[in-house]
């Protein structure tokens, strides 16, 4: 048993070290005049955070632009990332089915980040956006590391899907 949980433990933390270099290898600075720091303090989901733990979260995150058309979460597939829409329109679908479509800042594959199972749900860009996407393994590493960064993101997006389920009841 003490061989397995060794074990496991190592490729674990391969795959986390896998994610953090992944992240760091491919995050883009700018897009276009935006910087990752200010793009990072402008989000909903980061506003608790400090200036600081902002910095730490660049680790986990990359900025980039969304082109029109593109779908950035397929639905029965996993990402291993959530992704912030900075400004623009995008539509979730469910079996082709519109959902909701959604506009301003919006935060998506969080149920994916939440439960591990692949995304239950398309989201397709109806228009240019910058992009902020979170890496879910260095985001969890981070989040063990820092655990008050890890409480502040987390209360967030339970404010964001409590939000949601509210929409939902008619009353």
């Amino acid at each position: 048993m003490c061989r397995r949980t060794a074990i496991g433990g190592f490729l674990a933390t391969t795959i986390l070290m896998f994610g953090l270099l992944g992240a760091s290898a491919f995050a883009a600075d700018k897009v276009e005049g935006l910087e990752l720091s200010k793009a990072l303090a402008q989000v909903k989901i980061a506003a608790g955070l400090t200036e600081a733990e902002r910095e730490s979260l660049k680790a986990a995150a990359t900025l980039r632009r969304g082109q029109a058309g593109e779908l950035i979460v397929q639905q029965g597939k996993e990402m291993g990332r959530m992704v912030i829409i900075l400004q623009g329109k995008a539509e979730v679908r469910i079996s082709g089915k519109l959902v909701v479509s959604l506009s301003g800042q919006s935060l998506v594959g969080e149920i994916e980040f939440l439960d591990t199972l692949p995304a239950s749900a398309d989201v397709v860009l109806l228009e240019e956006a910058d992009l902020i996407e979170l890496n879910s393994a260095a985001l969890n590493l981070l989040m063990e590391k820092q655990p008050r960064v890890g409480y502040v993101l987390m209360r967030e997006i339970a404010k964001i899907e409590a939000g949601r389920l509210r929409r939902t009841n008619p009353n």
